[in-house]
């Protein structure tokens, strides 16, 4: 095989570690995914198997893919991708084309009209997408591409095609989440697309209704379930020393992506970190106000009590003295 292109997916927790190779096998170009350490050989073999799973619950072809002891092998498609599409439609500022994209990605999100039900919260949602707040009668997809983003999907004389399956989820997930994460992709690649078509009206066009900070937080949360374990960092010095091949521009700008999740989930803890101490230093200094306003009482009552002691004690002493120039008074009288 003639190397043409490697990539390391290095971020990610061990299970999650891959190796891509582009290169040619009989001169025929052919994508390779091969787990980096043994803990990922399951992960590769379900993304081989999440090809047969799509195909219940989507329309359009899945890329090619076969299993060949630790390494997947995916046949190579050439066309136009649905980011290209997206890209020139910004680049004219035809709103009109951005939105029909926008419905047929949404069409491609969610596959056959077979694959909504009703959201159901289930422990391995919890794992990955962490707390979520649904609505009543909340729909969702039964099983979704999590992976059907702009780059991943090419059309190949105009037939979609989604040439990379990754993220496929066999549980129900909320439309908005999984809607939110494909289109926002895009706009995360391409910031441009702001100025011409807003996020916020691409989600309201689409029909998306949760608030964006919930939504934010399925994404943020999905992305720490991939980077980190709890305990092992990611793969980047082994790639500093095995990646022969320059990056390109895409692979830099989805590092950048990532490093700034992982910077917004560290921030949210700090934050998180800072509200308990406020609220500590709320508690403390009610405290010490209560404290203060006891002891400002105990010093006025003491001030008090000693002000009528020493009256009292004021007026004994006039008494005794009263009785004592009495006696004497009464004593030289009677002399």
């Amino acid at each position: 095989m003639k190397v043409k292109y490697v990539k390391f997916s290095d971020e990610r927790r061990k299970e999650f570690c891959i190796k891509t190779i582009i290169g040619t096998d009989d001169n025929e170009l052919k994508v390779y995914k091969k787990a980096v350490f043994s803990e990922g050989l399951e992960h590769i073999a379900n993304i081989v198997s999440n090809a047969s799973l799509l195909e219940q619950y989507y329309d359009n072809r899945m890329c090619k893919a076969s299993l060949s002891g630790d390494t997947a092998e995916f046949e190579y498609v050439t066309g136009e991708s649905l980011e290209e599409k997206y890209i020139k439609a910004c680049d004219k500022g035809d709103t009109d084309s951005i939105q029909k994209l926008l419905l047929l990605h949404k069409k491609l999100i969610l596959g056959k009209d077979d694959n909504r039900t009703e959201f159901q919260i289930s422990d391995k949602f919890g794992e990955i997408f962490g707390e979520y707040k649904s609505r009543d009668n909340e729909k969702a997809l039964k099983c979704c591409n999590y992976d059907a983003i702009s780059s991943n999907i090419i059309f190949v004389k105009d037939e979609p095609v989604y040439i990379d399956y990754e993220w496929v989820f066999n549980f129900p997930v909320p439309l908005d989440v999984v809607l939110y994460h494909c289109i926002q992709n895009h706009y995360e690649h391409h910031p441009e697309m702001e100025g011409v078509y807003p996020l916020k009206k691409a989600l309201d066009y689409l029909g998306v209704v949760s608030d964006m900070e919930t939504l934010e937080r399925t994404y943020r949360c999905f992305y720490d379930y991939v980077i980190s374990d709890g305990e092992n960092e990611g793969f980047a010095l082994m790639k500093a020393i095995c990646l022969k091949n320059t990056q390109c521009i895409k692979d830099v700008l989805h590092e950048k992506i990532v490093l700034q999740c992982e910077c917004d989930r560290l921030q949210g803890v700090i934050d998180a970190k800072n509200r308990e101490m406020f609220d500590e230093k709320l508690k403390s200094d009610m405290v010490l106000t209560d404290v203060r306003n006891e002891l400002d009482r105990v010093v006025k009552e003491a001030y008090i009590t000693q002000k009528k002691l020493e009256e009292e004690l004021y007026n004994i002493k006039r008494t005794m003295i009263w009785r004592l120039y009495s006696k004497v008074y009464g004593i030289f009288n009677r002399k």
